[in-house]
């Protein structure tokens, strides 16, 4: 596997909010996420810093088996550990 780092972000980020105890709309409870260029992967950030926030990249087999395991974590009823 080519290093995910070399590759560009190439689609826009698409913002993920909520879960945040003052989620007051100023985007500072969000994730982003974008598609990594040729489909290897994607980037995920927080939005917190603004566009001074690093990137993270993950080829879509890691997003998706943290995602399992984070949920995991929480039991059936993932919702209830952000209520």
């Amino acid at each position: 596997m080519s290093d995910l780092y070399e590759a560009k972000v190439v689609g826009p980020y698409t913002a993920l909010c909520g879960g945040s105890t003052d989620n007051d709309g100023s985007a500072e409870d969000c994730m982003k996420v974008a598609e990594l260029e040729g489909g290897i992967g994607y980037a995920v950030g927080d939005t917190k810093l603004g566009e001074g926030s690093p990137a993270l990249h993950y080829t879509k087999a890691e997003l998706v088996n943290g995602a399992k395991q984070i949920l995991a974590m929480f039991g059936e009823d993932a919702s209830a550990a952000v209520a």
